[in-house]
């Protein structure tokens, strides 16, 4: 299996009102991103998705690294995975990117299952910090035809190769479908308990 580089995400949070070094160390090109969350972590948000750890691993549908489990892929295309990360990890909550749309899809997701509420940045920045998040680099431009090629049929691929339970778009894994709607339940409702 290749590896590719990890990152604590709390060493890409801001330090002194300057961005964090480490974030720095993520390269500027495109590329896609796999998030990781420890077994307790993991248990829990299968939990939270009515299914059940025991069985999932049984039936051997995650991609597994060290006691630690994929949840989530995500790529970068348009903008470098440096951006991406950036958004995912240190992405605001207020009204108005709830209302819009615009936080981070893995924010929006993580503070549904951890808080049923999209404002809730402390809870989402306390889950995310246990995560691992590991960096795969393309050798193609940003916002490249080819860049874009390679990289969303790497993500279509590892989408439906291994059980990913935080991506929804495109998630057509057969283990996925229930937890998969809801998740989507969940969303709604914590957007809707953020906008109120």
């Amino acid at each position: 299996m290749m590896h590719g580089f990890f990152f604590e995400p709390k060493e890409l949070r801001p330090v002194d009102n300057e961005k964090s070094p480490k974030l720095n160390e993520i390269e500027n090109r495109p590329g896609y991103y796999k998030w990781w969350a420890n077994k307790k972590d993991f248990r829990m948000i299968l939990s939270k998705l009515g299914a059940d750890f025991d069985t999932i691993i049984r039936e051997n549908v995650v991609e597994c690294f060290d006691e630690f489990y994929c949840v989530y892929v995500g790529i970068a295309v348009k903008e470098s995975v440096r951006s991406r990360i950036n958004w995912h990890v240190n992405d605001k909550h207020d009204k108005k990117r709830v209302e819009k749309g615009y936080l981070s899809t893995l924010r929006q997701t993580i503070s549904s299952i951890v808080a049923n509420n999209q404002l809730a940045k402390k809870e989402t920045n306390d889950f995310i910090d246990r995560l691992k998040v590991e960096v795969f680099y393309s050798n193609y431009e940003i916002n490249s035809i080819e860049a874009k090629t390679e990289i969303e049929k790497i993500e279509k691929d590892l989408i439906q190769a291994k059980l990913r339970v935080l991506n929804i778009r495109d998630n057509e894994h057969p283990s996925a479908q229930s937890m998969k709607k809801t998740l989507q339940k969940l969303r709604k409702e914590s957007k809707a308990k953020a906008l109120e």
